[in-house]
């Protein structure tokens, strides 16, 4: 682990899993086995979503694909629920799995040990996505998957990727939209539940990515989800 890449103190807590510091349990520990059986579910996502789960994987493969040398940081996620296969095909790259939650670390990282007998170059950070504990202009790529739309306040979010990515660093993110009307209505049922923050349409998420240091180059609606890929502005 290269100190250097950080602006705090990252402590080892196992093998492969290290954290920020001094940071907060995370509050997804105590239901991580619940939601990832929820989020894995096929049907699930199919029916509320209008999404196949391979549409998840195959964005995560064709980002991975796209680069080349550089740190590439997952932000929040998760159990790898739709990744690891792709990150086990890119096992080679310098890849830092981050979520706040020691719970969903440690499933994402037993899910991808299980088809990967080389994880040398990957690395599982717990660490807060609105502090990254990366220095400004480090990352040469931020994926982050079914993020978004946690937040209350998003640009907080597209803020600290901005800092951390290298100029024309890259953006690939996906979020749950209101484009599709059945997943806008259990977006709204989740939001009262204090489950997500506001819902927004595609635009609206596209437009806070633009106004907070990202020129957005890919952008597509599958259903209730938006896929989007942009790059960080030279300035």
């Amino acid at each position: 682990m290269d100190q250097g890449l950080f602006n705090k103190k990252i402590t080892q807590i196992e093998d492969n899993i290290f954290e920020v510091e001094g940071l907060r349990k995370g509050e997804y520990d105590v239901q991580a086995i619940q939601y990832d059986r929820l989020i894995s579910n096929g049907l699930y996502n199919r029916i509320m979503w209008g999404n196949a789960p391979d549409a998840y994987t195959d964005f995560c493969k064709s980002g991975l694909e796209s680069l080349n040398d550089g740190i590439v940081a997952d932000i929040g996620c998760g159990t790898l629920s739709f990744t690891y296969k792709a990150y086990a095909e890119h096992h080679k790259k310098n890849i830092f799995l981050c979520d706040q939650s020691y719970e969903m670390l440690k499933i994402g990282e037993n899910r991808l040990s299980n088809i990967c007998d080389d994880l040398s170059t990957i690395k599982f950070l717990r660490s807060n996505a609105l502090d990254m504990p990366f220095k400004e202009n480090s990352v040469q790529a931020v994926l982050t998957f079914g993020l978004f739309h946690v937040f209350k306040n998003p640009s907080g979010l597209i803020c600290e990727i901005a800092r951390i990515l290298l100029p024309e660093g890259q953006l690939f993110l996906t979020s749950l939209c209101t484009d599709r009307k059945l997943s806008a209505k259990y977006l709204n049922f989740l939001h009262k539940k204090g489950h997500v923050a506001k819902p927004l349409s595609s635009i609206e998420i596209k437009n806070i990515i633009e106004e907070n240091g990202i020129k957005v180059s890919g952008f597509n609606v599958k259903g209730g989800m938006a896929y989007i890929s942009g790059t960080k502005d030279k300035s």
